[in-house]
């Protein structure tokens, strides 16, 4: 039911499509609005950036798979072997229907094999309580508060660190030697 693959130019009109919706934009302090230009500008920075690993979430409904959001890897630290994670559900429509967990599990096992990563983790606003419970959900540890971390519309928002290890995850999800990334 669910594809993750690699964000392609063709994808960016997604993603600008979801990052402007204010319903979505709020927890991603975004000062400006995305725009074609800026977002083609993001991508080819990024797309030779091996500290980075950006994706699409696609949901197959009925024959064919629909983007419905991004997932991603940033500062991958190959010395240290650990790796920050986002995820975004941008279509409203598929949000709170069980496709985050399964694309975090899915995507999280391919990262931890290819990037041999002992730890993966992950910031998200003291308020936003509904990616706090996909977090606990996947099995994420909260190691700490960042006091006034960001400066945002004119206030100070206060943001959690998650963490998870290489074998917390491996123990909870009995991870296969075998891996597939794609479909399925």
């Amino acid at each position: 039911m669910i594809n993750i693959r690699p964000l392609s130019k063709e994808d960016l009109t997604y993603k600008i499509k979801w990052y402007n919706d204010p319903r979505i934009n709020k927890y991603l302090h975004y000062e400006k609005p995305f725009t074609y230009n800026t977002t083609l500008e993001w991508f080819e920075k990024i797309k030779n950036d091996e500290t980075r690993f950006e994706n699409v979430i696609e949901y197959r409904e009925t024959n064919e798979y629909i983007p419905v959001g991004i997932i991603g890897l940033f500062s991958i630290d190959y010395k240290n072997k650990k790796a920050g994670i986002y995820i975004t559900i941008g279509d409203i429509n598929f949000q709170r229907k069980g496709i985050a967990y399964n694309a975090m599990v899915k995507f999280m096992k391919y990262c931890f094999q290819k990037y041999e990563l002992q730890k993966i983790y992950l910031y998200t606003d003291v308020e936003n309580v509904v990616a706090q419970n996909l977090y606990k959900k996947v099995g994420f540890t909260k190691e700490g508060v960042l006091r006034r971390e960001l400066f945002f519309k004119g206030r100070y928002i206060d943001r959690l660190y998650y963490g998870i290890l290489r074998e917390e995850f491996e123990n909870k999800y009995q991870m296969e030697s075998r891996w597939y990334y794609g479909n399925g």
